[in-house]
């Protein structure tokens, strides 16, 4: 799920064109990542930081909200996570190839890797749709002739699916309008996190597919919402947990049930908000104010 920081990216960029313009001996960034590095089993930034290498470059992640940045050179693909742990260890990723400033989205990590796998499929005739992109967690892959995706050494915790039923996974295919999956409520079978049957609605339909959620809303904060956690309780107890983006936004798709929202960057806080879904295809839209 890549989300476009518009004042970060701008800044970023700015600098950037700036540097290609020296002379003189310095060195200058041809490119830069930008993205976030993400817990799986808090759904918040890793603690300690992490450090994010391409090559001989690195940085840290942010402490409050796992984002960073990294000058590489044009056209890196490859992206290595050091947990700086031995509970999360090292994890590699594939990403766009880098080109100006080029956000990578959000890379999670975790104690355990798991593949994700399952079938895409038109909605409506039920045939297998190949060639589909397929992306979650920071891995990407693409649909067989039979509509089959396997993603590899996604970030899973058995201890708690929390934040990982919370990532919204996506499917892209030019002939389709995109769609958004999550893996809940399903759990990993040795080593395999089956999601069965995912549908692509056509661009030919005159009906387009609705939202994969039913309670939604957007965080605003000063400074800026990104890195505010928003949890979903059911009984007083954490069922979901999902880490907000430059968007604000924040999604759950639950069963019916009564619920309560909150939301808190750092110190900043906003009272908590009930959440009744009486039909699954019922949306329920609560905001935040942080102060």
């Amino acid at each position: 799920m890549r989300k476009f920081r518009l004042g970060v990216l701008g800044a970023i960029l700015a600098g950037t064109l700036a540097g290609s313009s020296c002379g003189g001996g310095g060195v200058t960034a041809l490119a830069t990542f930008v993205g976030r590095v993400l817990q799986v089993e808090t759904g918040g930034p890793p603690n300690p930081q992490a450090s994010v290498q391409v090559g001989s470059n690195s940085a840290l992640t942010s402490a409050s909200d796992g984002s960073f940045q990294l000058s590489v050179p044009t056209g890196a693909m490859t992206l290595i996570v050091d947990s700086l742990t031995s509970t999360s260890g090292v994890w590699t990723f594939t990403v766009p190839a880098a080109s100006g400033v080029t956000d990578v989205g959000d890379l999670w990590i975790g104690p355990e890797r798991v593949k994700v796998r399952g079938t895409v499929r038109d909605s409506t005739t039920l045939n297998p749709v190949s060639g589909a992109s397929v992306e979650f967690a920071g891995r990407a892959a693409t649909t067989n002739a039979s509509g089959v995706f396997e993603l590899v050494d996604v970030a899973y915790s058995s201890s708690t699916q929390t934040a990982f039923w919370g990532i919204l996974g996506s499917i892209r295919h030019s002939s389709y309008f995109k769609a958004d999956f999550s893996t809940q409520p399903n759990l990993a079978q040795a080593g395999v996190v089956e999601v069965g049957d995912l549908f692509l609605t056509p661009l030919s339909d005159p009906n387009p597919p609705g939202p994969p959620y039913n309670i939604w809303g957007i965080v605003t904060a000063p400074g800026g919402a990104q890195g505010a956690i928003v949890r979903l309780k059911l009984n007083s107890n954490d069922i979901r947990v999902y880490n907000v983006g430059a968007d604000g936004k924040y999604f759950f798709f639950v069963v019916p049930g009564d619920y309560v929202v909150s939301a808190s960057k750092d110190a900043l806080t906003a009272p908590d908000q009930s959440a009744t879904l009486t039909q699954p295809n019922e949306v329920i839209r609560r905001d935040f104010n942080l102060q």
